[in-house]
């Protein structure tokens, strides 16, 4: 250790072997290695003695961090970019540490295992040589457009001279990852080893490449010359300006189509690739700062990395440890161990999609339903999961084979005898909700089980009146369909044991769900709004509003689908059913037009059957079906869209300041998260209580006011417009 290397962020170590400067990363205070503004300074002060020491024939970065090698960024850096000139500063303070590593005249090596993201892999792009390991948890990319901005120290301008534009841009503006494997195949990294054998190897490259350092070049017109990185057809592509210009007009038509130009982080990162790959190289780093400064002060990423840090707060899990140690040796431990299994009751769309998603997360799974028939059909919907994966390449045959084993389909309660949990996914009826726990209380041996009852609509406190245990039952509510669906809503009542509480949040995390926990009441949170808002939508719809207009107007305001839309796919009969149940709870301010009970009464079931307020062909959406017209007295109108929107954006956000008020939710990010993952609320507006504030909560309160005046007490404000 050179006695004048020093570490103030305490994250560094220092070390020379064989003259060859070794530098580990391992942030104590954290489980990752992420960048802070310490970390930064402490690279800066010790790169240049590094490097001026005569002796130096090599540097390796590498981390002794479990499974991290660095995963970019601190999120917290981003609060310091007041406006773009502060941005720019930012993103020139990564490009000047960087380069310590690219300008070194002694071959630098970065040595990665584990997460490798963002500024992580910016690091490593700016070292001459990139060594990695075989292990699954190591993963390389560029995610930071998900955060609204583009690659900040380098990204956009190393990585197309690196492994070609094309490849570049399909990690760049999808943010997507790539396993060591891949990245070896593209020509992101230099060799793949063992974990075990990462730090000899690297050492030894460093030996390897002393006096012949590959540098990456200025322009795109030597790019030809690297090492295996390009084949002739993509020398072709990419190396004249025709071709670049045909990847240009390609990825940006891929950008609108998947984003609809509401995300402009994309698009500035095509810009700083494709201007960047024309020019040398720091004029093309100065372009990226520029274009980065723009992006981290727009609402889009201000919005994106609300959302991020309230998805990280949502992992923990909420109760007391204690609680937490007692909840996992009850309930998790015999799942973890392989002793018992998981029930799941029904086999229908969400039972068969909740037994998918446990046993694709290894947890033996015991999926029980009353008809041979539908069984049948619920194991064959699991089996066609993992096949399809595996006609992916996504898995190995035998891994395809082992998750399909692990469901275990019955018609005998008997199987659940020692299931500690039980998710129930049956009719929404509370009388067959209570003869499935009657059946599941008679026949598992131990009493204190839980019974996690996945509903959407009906009071948790209503199925657990018939429990023996009142405190072990929960709600468990999952999204259709379950294996794509992030969402879980966990809903406990004034019974429900903090154990129970805590089980199920560990359950649904081991699921990889994002998961928010609501006090119960009806339709809880989700569905509560979002039966407000498909309510206001049939409203319109009963004033004689298109069914095209209603939907275009919600899918331009950022909705992934329109209201009318979202029915057909849920079930026109399921969407009554609700509605109906949140009408008996809320018929002073709920307004529901009588014609939908008509339409449901015509056997119109949406995609499911075919018929529903679109055409169906080949069980494909066609035009809407003008027949259900019939159904209301009004004659067809064009409706302003700026007003649908407005009406059904502005009854959902008040019903969701409700539920705050009422403490169904008990915080504004627990809000945003639920109708963002579970109802897809635009994220680049960073959910409905994000996107209040953004308008202003004196604004919506007006807006709603001027509303209730014209369309009645639904739109009447929420006391927390007032706070």
């Amino acid at each position: 250790m050179s006695a004048n290397l020093v570490s103030k962020s305490k994250v560094f170590q220092f070390k020379y072997e064989n003259n060859i400067c070794i530098i580990d990363m391992n942030d104590e205070s954290k489980g990752v290695n992420s960048f802070t503004i310490e970390m930064l300074a402490d690279i800066d002060e010790n790169m240049p003695k590094i490097l001026a020491n005569d002796k130096l024939e090599g540097i390796i970065i590498k981390s002794s961090k479990h499974n991290c090698f660095a995963a970019g960024a601190d999120i917290s850096i981003f609060k310091t970019f007041t406006d773009k000139a502060a941005g720019e500063r930012g993103s020139k303070e990564l490009h000047r540490i960087t380069n310590y590593f690219a300008n070194a005249k002694v071959p630098t090596v970065a040595a990665i295992h584990g997460t490798c993201l963002g500024g992580g892999l910016e690091l490593a792009l700016a070292c001459h040589y990139r060594i990695c390991t075989t292990h699954a948890s190591t993963q390389l990319g560029l995610p930071e457009v998900q955060l609204g901005i583009l690659p900040g120290g380098g990204g956009t301008q190393r990585l197309p001279r690196l492994v070609g534009i094309a490849q570049a841009l399909d990690l760049i503006l999808t943010g997507k990852k790539v396993d060591g494997k891949k990245a070896l195949k593209m020509g992101l990294i230099d060799e793949l080893v063992p974990e075990n054998q990462l730090y000899e190897k690297a050492l030894a490259l460093c030996k390897k490449k002393k006096g012949s350092i590959r540098r990456l070049p200025s322009s795109l017109g030597i790019v030809s010359s690297m090492q295996g990185n390009f084949d002739m057809q993509k020398i072709a592509l990419e190396g004249n300006p025709f071709g670049r210009a045909v990847i240009s007009k390609q990825s940006r038509s891929m950008v609108m189509k998947s984003t609809k130009g509401r995300y402009p982080a994309p698009l500035k990162a095509l810009e700083a690739v494709m201007r960047g790959v024309e020019i040398p190289l720091e004029r093309g780093l100065d372009v990226e700062a520029k274009l980065f400064s723009e992006l981290v002060i727009s609402e889009e990423s201000r919005s994106l990395v609300h959302i991020f840090n309230i998805m990280t707060a949502a992992k923990k899990n909420p109760y007391p440890k204690s609680v937490q140690e007692k909840a996992k040796s009850l309930y998790m431990d015999p799942l973890n161990q392989g002793d018992a299994s998981v029930g799941v009751l029904g086999a229908g769309l969400m039972g068969s999609g909740i037994s998918t998603v446990l046993a694709e997360k290894n947890i033996r799974t015991a999926m029980i339903d009353k008809d041979a028939n539908g069984l049948q059909r619920g194991l064959k919907s699991v089996s066609n999961y993992f096949e399809e994966r595996f006609k992916r390449r996504r898995i190995k045959w035998f891994e395809r084979d082992s998750q399909i084993y692990r469901v275990s389909p019955s018609m005998n309660f008997s199987t659940l005898k020692t299931s500690p949990i039980v998710i129930e996914a049956v009719f929404e009826d509370v009388k067959i909700k209570h003869d499935v726990l009657k059946k599941c209380e008679n026949a598992i041996q131990n009493d204190n089980f839980i019974f996690a009852t996945n509903t959407s609509s009906l009071p948790i406190h209503q199925i657990a009146a018939a429990a023996k245990k009142p405190q072990n039952v929960v709600g468990m509510h999952f999204f259709s369909p379950v294996p794509k669906m992030p969402l879980v809503e966990i809903i406990t009542t004034d019974k429900t044991s903090q154990e129970a509480a805590s089980a199920v949040f560990d359950l649904a995390s081991k699921m990889g769900k994002q998961i928010i926990v609501v006090n119960d009441g009806p339709g809880f949170y989700t569905t509560r709004i979002l039966a407000f808002q498909i309510a206001e939508a049939l409203n319109i719809l009963a004033e004689g509003g298109k069914i095209e207009d209603i939907d275009n107007a919600m899918e331009k305001f950022g909705m992934p689908v329109g209201p009318i839309t979202l029915l057909d796919e849920v079930g026109i009969d399921v969407g009554e059913h609700i509605i109906q149940v949140l009408f008996d709870a809320f018929s002073d301010r709920l307004k529901v037009p009588n014609e939908i009970e008509n339409i449901a009464k015509e056997d119109r079931k949406g995609r499911k059957n075919n018929k529903g307020f679109y055409c169906y062909i080949d069980n494909k959406k066609d035009k809407p079906d003008s027949s259900i017209y019939k159904h209301f007295s009004m004659d067809r109108i064009n409706f302003d869209h700026k007003e649908i929107a407005d009406r059904c954006v502005y009854v959902f956000l008040n019903e969701a300041a409700r539920c705050l008020d009422e403490k169904i939710i008990k915080s504004e990010d627990e809000g945003d998260l639920g109708a963002i993952f579970g109802l897809g609320f635009p994220p680049f507006l960073g959910g409905p209580f994000h996107y209040a504030k953004v308008l202003g909560k004196k604004n919506v309160k007006e807006k709603l006011k001027e509303l209730a005046q014209k369309h009645g007490k639904r739109f009447e404000p929420a006391a927390y417009w007032d706070f």
